[in-house]
């Protein structure tokens, strides 16, 4: 008899799954979530002020922690609903070991995650029935003492920028040099030349209308389509007036701009092209994956103690990529072919079949996930089948969600910095430091890897230092010329140049003369400039990762990620690694 497909297999376990519920009137436990949430509204780059959250914005966040406070967390009275909620999730009280937050280090997903946490867990005695109160901090004299704002939790949020190995599982196509190499070939390619050409003439009429008070006249193609389109939906919010510029219509096909062009940088996985192969495209999606695998696999480690809910704040490429490695962005799913809204969220469930109202953990061999899309803050949870299967068949074992998904996940940091091709300071450590430092770092905690690491490179450059100033003698300091300005003060150098708008009022909307906001702009596609965008500010995470071996005391444990620092030596010694290069400012 011909062995069973693995798409067979699947659809026969998960017709096993509905017959159990049914035939024996099992009820769903969940034991974690991950939860990858798009940023609220915010101000778009094209606007000559910083980027940040919007009020706006932040209630719809609110509004999405309140949702997920309400499905996962809160204690619902025995009125027939499925619970959903998370076995031994703290209800009241937020504990930092329950949760694990994480973003990028731009402020609307800071920003985003705060708001959403406040709606996750709101102020105690808010949502705690009574006055909450706790007697151990209590002052010597007696006394009592809460929490301001009415009993405000404060949650641990973990943010990590480019310099951080982590943060590639979180915006993996930023700082990836071979995914804006792919970027450009998609550009230069002689299909995207004709539908630049053929959609000039509608980025005219939009630029007249509405572009011309914040974007160059040569910037508005479908080069920028997707930064067009965000100027042009924030308006929409804030801008009453925009409507008697543009139509709804025109809106909308230029979020369908937007759209292709971040599906074909992101979720195209079947190009086949020299540069933006299908695995380099989806680079963020990959990183992403293995983020996902090593919160359940921990779940399943400490046995549900600990990844109770792993949540992930970021911009919607990685959402992006990663639903069409999942095989959802299909003509019969058409939410998956064009961004996320705003406040949008993808999320796995992982969950057993469970008998009696105290379960304890079960064996990984009787988990589920299942797939959900909450495709903005008044949406639904929308389950989806994933990797081809059936309407019928959106829950799938956990061994084979695995699986599946460790087909198309990075493996290690070493991966990523290879099919990059990145510069990056975390793959290029191991041609700085040697193979002897390494060897003494080995065995020691990453957090004091790092450190010992840093002490290595700070003294062998105090070395090059004075060596330099025996080889030249002492001189004087020379005062640094600041009259360049600009962003980086006294650090810039010559070369730099400033990222430059238009300024505009959001309630002036059209130029009383637009061509005289037109400039000659160095970066060109073929006649079209490019709006570089997406800038952070530099900064140090503030939270490190939980480390620790012993599965006795889950909130010291660190998930079992192959883009941790302990798995920098495993790749510290490649022949493919580059000498760092000075940066201008760090």
């Amino acid at each position: 008899m011909p062995a069973l497909s693995s798409s067979h297999a699947v659809a026969i376990l998960a017709a096993s799954h509905a017959a159990l519920v049914s035939a024996q009137s099992l009820r769903e436990q969940t034991w974690g979530v991950f939860a990858y949430t798009v940023h609220g509204d915010s101000v778009p780059q094209a606007l000559p002020r910083p980027q940040m959250l919007t009020p706006y914005g932040a209630n719809e966040l609110h509004a999405a922690g309140s949702a997920f406070r309400d499905r996962y967390v809160a204690i619902h009275g025995s009125g027939g609903r499925p619970s959903t909620r998370i076995e031994g999730i703290s209800p009241y009280l937020l504990r930092s070991e329950d949760i694990e937050v994480v973003t990028t280090d731009d402020q609307p997903a800071i920003a985003s995650a705060q708001a959403f946490m406040q709606g996750l867990y709101p102020p105690l005695n808010a949502s705690f029935p009574g006055k909450y109160y706790d007697p151990t901090f209590d002052l010597a004299n007696g006394s009592a003492m809460t929490f301001p704002l009415d009993g405000y939790q404060y949650p641990r949020i973990t943010t990590v920028d480019s310099m951080d190995p982590r943060s590639i599982t979180v915006d993996g196509q930023y700082s990836c040099p071979m995914h804006q190499a792919a970027n450009s070939e998609y550009l230069s390619s002689a299909d995207t030349q004709e539908l630049i050409q053929e959609s000039a003439a509608f980025y005219n009429t939009l630029w007249v209308s509405a572009l011309s008070g914040a974007f160059e006249e040569s910037s508005a193609s479908y080069v920028n389509a997707r930064e067009i389109s965000e100027f042009l939906d924030y308006q929409l919010a804030h801008n009453k007036t925009l409507l008697n510029h543009l139509s709804a219509d025109s809106i909308g096909h230029a979020r369908a701009f937007a759209d292709r062009y971040v599906y074909e940088t992101n979720g195209n996985i079947s190009s086949s092209s020299s540069i933006g192969t299908g695995k380099v495209r989806s680079i963020a999606g990959r990183t992403l994956a293995s983020r996902i695998l090593a919160a359940f696999d921990t779940n399943v480690h400490f046995r549900g103690t600990d990844g109770m809910m792993h949540l992930v704040f970021g911009g919607y490429e990685p959402v992006v990529a990663l639903t069409s490695l999942l095989q959802l962005a299909s003509p019969q799913h058409g939410n998956f072919q064009s961004r996320p809204v705003r406040g949008a969220s993808i999320v796995f469930e992982l969950y057993s079949l469970e008998g009696h109202d105290n379960p304890t953990y079960p064996d990984p061999s009787d988990l589920f996930v299942r797939f959900y899309l909450r495709n903005g803050t008044d949406s639904e949870f929308q389950s989806y089948p994933l990797f081809g299967n059936g309407p019928s068949n959106d829950a799938i074992p956990y061994s084979e969600f695995r699986e599946q998904m460790s087909g198309f996940s990075l493996g290690s940091t070493k991966e990523w910095c290879l099919q990059c091709d990145s510069e990056a300071v975390f793959c290029s450590a191991g041609s700085r430091q040697g193979g002897a430092g390494s060897e003494r770092c080995r065995g020691l905690q990453p957090a004091a890897a790092g450190v010992v690491g840093g002490v290595i490179t700070i003294v062998a450059l105090g070395v090059f230092l004075i060596i330099g100033f025996l080889i030249q003698g002492f001189r004087k300091n020379r005062t640094r010329n600041s009259s360049l300005g600009g962003f980086k003060g006294n650090s810039k150098m010559a070369s730099d140049s400033d990222v430059v708008f238009n300024s505009s009022e959001l309630d002036n909307m059209k130029a009383d003369n637009p061509h005289q906001l037109a400039s000659d702009n160095p970066y060109h596609v073929n006649g079209a400039t490019i709006v570089h965008g997406h800038e952070r500010m530099d900064s140090w995470d503030l939270g490190q990762p939980r480390t620790g071996s012993t599965p006795s005391r889950p909130e010291d444990q660190v998930s079992l990620s192959p883009f941790d620092d302990e798995y920098r030596e495993e790749w510290q010694h490649h022949s493919v690694s580059k000498p760092a290069v000075a940066r201008e400012s760090v």
